[in-house]
């Protein structure tokens, strides 16, 4: 069986460029509307609540936001808050924009790469994958890096078929894809060189001359803001050292490359949905008939320089074991394999069965993503979204029962519910985040607090002598059952708000029940816990 044909496949030339590809338009107006309707209220997570706080003061030393600093998207979101007053809904809004671009810079893809039957159908695997579709309703700088891969990818595929004019502003957009995440332009360089290969040198010298300035240009603004290289390059070192860093295989840690591995499988499926059938399904398909080679070369070495780099990245060094977005910088190179195989897959049902079926094919997957989203209370899901908007407000709505002038908030690293969700919606509460950590250099990290949206870090905090009481939020998932009665037993009141959290309260004596490895002392004379 030979590979399938498409009919309204284009050459690079004759595609329609500047606009001229309504189609385009029609995904990127469907991605809002998609999105518009399932946004979040609340700002997600704690790396969310960091972008709100850079909105009112840049500082990557105390994490506003987090190293390595996405300055371009902060200075976007600055932007936005001269009109927008509300930070969650200034960075959902991006998303939401980001998305309908993405999807739209997919079609364009499958269309200059496949033909436009293809185009299509990746655009609306995009447009319904479980994955994208929540990164679009939240404040999460992911989707944004989709849309930047993708179109970086599209010019480097036109630059590959002869059209040199895009040289200059693939590495405009590859230098601004930088300023919203760092390591973008470098996951996405060896698909740029592949591309440029075949220009003169003196171009490629002068294309890489351009990326610099472009990456200077919001990368010098940005250590200045932070204080300087030296304050720059310390904050880095210490979110490497505690967070990232000595993790993965390089560092002999080998247990790592399972975990990420498996982590990396369960993110492709949730961005690529039932989808994931059809292509492995076509792997094996073309396996089983000797048809190896049905992708040309220079096809299999573009989609390999886009999706290898990264995933080697991410299996042997680091990878977040709890946000799916680390894999959209290369998903939508699945989506258009993935429509290359419901396209394979169809044509050989085609002469099986004498009837087309790839239009069967992509409903079925497009209808059955979509009812992910929509209705499974999965990672990725409106219901996820709406549960726990639902239960930070209850969370807040309780710590707001506390007198702030005595009660401090004490939270063990949630990434969902954070100290930092407090410094936005409760700036008058003290918030202080339990994160006991020591690094192979025997280092233990300081600990993060903050009052009035003012951030701190010290070796170890001080509680004001007013404050005579601690709250602290619980996960259900990370104590005991029997833990919890020994806190009651104690004299800690623990009560019940969701059905997957506890609040619990009680004098600042008793803290070192719940925390005993928390570096905290208590002023006029309290002892430590």
């Amino acid at each position: 069986m030979t590979s399938p044909e498409w009919p309204e496949k284009m050459s690079t030339a004759e595609s329609p460029d500047n606009g001229k590809d309504f189609l385009s338009w029609i995904f990127f107006f469907l991605g809002i509307a998609t999105r518009v309707p399932f946004t979040s209220r609340l700002l997600l997570n704690m790396d969310s609540c960091q972008f709100a706080l850079a909105l009112e003061k840049f500082d990557i030393t105390v994490h506003q936001p987090h190293p390595p600093g996405y300055f371009l998207y902060i200075m976007l979101g600055r932007l936005l808050n001269v009109f927008i007053a509300d930070a969650n809904t200034i960075y959902v809004s991006i998303s939401v924009f980001f998305s309908g671009m993405a999807i739209a810079a997919v079609y364009l893809l499958g269309r200059d790469i496949f033909g436009r039957k293809i185009g299509i159908i990746a655009a609306l695997l995009a447009l319904s994958s479980p994955s994208l579709w929540f990164h679009g309703e939240v404040a999460l700088t992911y989707i944004v890096e989709a849309f930047f891969s993708t179109v970086t990818a599209l010019f480097c595929w036109r630059i590959l078929t002869g059209q040199e004019k895009y040289l200059w502003i693939s590495v405009v957009i590859l230098g601004l894809a930088g300023g919203i995440r760092q390591n973008t332009p470098i996951f996405l360089l060896p698909v740029w060189l592949y591309s440029a290969r075949n220009l003169p040198r003196g171009k490629i010298v002068a294309s890489l001359f351009v990326l610099t300035a472009t990456c200077l240009s919001w990368f010098i603004p940005m250590v200045w803001m932070s204080g300087g290289w030296d304050a720059y390059r310390g904050a880095f070192r210490e979110l490497w050292m505690f967070n990232t860093g000595g993790r993965g295989v390089l560092e002999g840690e080998w247990g790592y490359l399972r975990l990420f591995s498996l982590n990396m499988f369960l993110y492709v499926i949730y961005g690529l949905g039932v989808g994931l059938f059809p292509l492995a399904l076509a792997v094996y398909s073309m396996a089983r008939r000797g048809q190896r080679k049905s992708l040309d070369s220079t096809k299999a070495i573009f989609f390999s320089l886009w999706v290898l780099p990264v995933t080697m990245f991410y299996l042997f060094v680091f990878l977040s074991i709890q946000n799916p977005g680390y894999i959209l910088i290369f998903l939508p190179a699945l989506f258009l394999l993935a429509s290359y195989s419901i396209l394979h897959i169809g044509k050989e049902l085609n002469e099986r069965y004498g009837r087309k079926a790839y239009l069967s094919i992509l409903v079925a997957v497009v209808v059955l993503n979509s009812a992910v989203f929509l209705l499974v209370k999965s990672p990725v899901s409106y219901r996820w979204i709406r549960t726990h908007d639902r239960n930070l407000s209850i969370l807040l709505a309780d710590i707001k029962s506390f007198d702030p002038g005595e009660s401090a908030v004490i939270v063990n690293n949630l990434i969902y519910y954070s100290y930092r969700h407090f410094m936005v919606y409760l700036p008058e509460y003290r918030a202080y985040n339990v994160d006991v950590r020591t690094a192979a250099t025997g280092e233990r990290r300081k600990t993060f607090w903050g009052v009035n949206r003012e951030t701190y870090l010290q070796d170890e905090v001080a509680i004001p002598g007013s404050m005579t009481r601690f709250v602290t939020p619980i996960d259900h998932e990370d104590a005991k059952f029997s833990e919890i009665k020994l806190y009651e037993s104690a004299g800690i009141d623990v009560r019940d708000i969701t059905e997957s959290m506890v609040v619990a309260s009680g004098s600042v004596g008793l803290l070192g029940r719940i925390y005993p490895d928390f570096r905290v002392s208590f002023e006029r004379g309290k002892t430590s816990s």
